[in-house]
């Protein structure tokens, strides 16, 4: 048995980063291994003195059923728990959004049954997406598997059936209509919109890599401009990526800020220094401008690597560019790639040997010059 802890660092009101700690305690009990944190216990003491009583507990012999918690202080231990993950703040949104208001913070944990939780992926169903609905059920389901395995809340896991996953979206602009939309972009009352979009298109990044960017990343200098480049350092797998700029990206940029000696900081920002914030509205504006029906900013990613693959770029290549970690989510475009599967099938010449045509014509003709009833007995 021992006191742990957990340290992670957040960013108070002023935007300085300030570090944070939780203390645990980890426990042996038949065996098995106990661990447990939480946000009330600020210090060694605190998580000292409950692990004092669950060791009277366990001398009691109070071993058979786990410690009864309700559904909202399991959502806390496993905020605690994930504190400093990446998906921290998407799971707290689920959560405060979703889960806590349909089952009820006050609901015994052992309570959140099978039927529960499928009346609820019912419901969802008739709402959102079938995406959308199991992300909702894959956060709830961490949280009961961890529950059981890990905190000893419950007895067994109730068993979660996921809705099927829809195919893969992959909706991607003509040429004439990247025009289009970039023509409304100019009439936007947002003075950055159209170099977001055009980042976007000739670059692939997410919305939220290229809004966060700032100057000291971008290099469009390197090599004279031929290997001009962006480094992305906080992206959607946390794994840092390179991403190359082509010349109507990096001519956006510049025109963006022309002289090298200002640029510093955040890319898209107001002009009191702030960050620009968010572009939903004027990018919502713009594609109904342009008459695009049934398109989102991520679907701007999708006509990047679309286009990719309709001129012939490697598909390996496209999930470098667009930091996929599995190919399978590259392969969506592969059907799009007039080369992917030529180049599999031209692979395959020599296998058949070639027959010589004036050896076939001979042939042929040697074979109409017998008749008929000659040519059935001889086959």
């Amino acid at each position: 048995m021992k006191i742990i802890s957990r340290e992670w660092t957040t960013k108070d009101a002023m935007g300085k980063r300030i570090k944070r700690v939780a203390y645990g305690y980890a426990l042996t009990v038949n065996g098995k291994r106990e661990r447990k944190f939480s946000s009330a216990w600020q210090s060694k003491e605190a998580a000292l003195k409950a692990l004092h009583e669950r060791q009277q507990q366990v001398q009691a012999g109070q071993l058979d059923r786990p410690p009864d918690v309700t559904f909202g202080q399991a959502v806390e231990h496993y905020v605690t728990f994930k504190r400093g993950k990446r998906s921290l703040a998407n799971d707290r949104h689920i959560f405060d959004k979703q889960l806590l208001p349909a089952f009820g913070a006050g609901l015994s944990l052992r309570d959140l049954t099978v039927e529960k939780i499928a009346a609820y992926e019912e419901r969802r169903m008739t709402e959102v997406s079938a995406w959308t609905v199991r992300n909702d059920l894959t956060v709830l389901r961490h949280l009961l598997r961890l529950s059981h395995r890990r905190w000893g809340y419950l007895d067994k896991v109730p068993e979660i059936d996921m809705p099927k996953a829809p195919e893969g979206r992959t909706r991607f602009l003509s040429e004439d209509e990247i025009a289009r939309l970039l023509t409304a972009c100019d009439q936007s009352r947002n003075q950055h919109l159209r170099t977001i979009v055009t980042l976007a298109i000739n670059t692939g990044m997410r919305k939220n890599e290229i809004l966060s960017l700032t100057w000291e990343r971008v290099d469009l200098a390197k090599d004279l401009g031929f290997n001009a480049r962006i480094t992305l350092y906080e992206t959607k797998n946390g794994k840092p990526r390179g991403v190359p700029l082509n010349k109507a990206a990096i001519e956006a940029l510049t025109e963006l800020e022309p002289d090298p000696t200002k640029r510093s900081g955040r890319i898209f920002k107001r002009k009191n220094g702030e960050d620009w914030g968010q572009i939903r509205t004027a990018f919502e504006v713009a594609v109904r401008r342009a008459g695009l029906p049934d398109f989102r900013f991520h679907d701007l990613r999708h006509t990047c690597a679309s286009h990719m693959a309709m001129r012939g770029r490697p598909l390996k290549e496209i999930q470098e560019v667009l930091g996929h970690t599995s190919f399978s989510m590259t392969l969506r475009y592969a059907h799009l790639s007039p080369m992917h599967l030529r180049t599999a099938v031209e692979s395959l010449d020599g296998l058949t040997p070639s027959i010589d045509k004036a050896d076939r014509l001979a042939h042929k003709l040697a074979q109409s010059a017998v008749p008929a009833a000659a040519r059935s007995t001889s086959d």
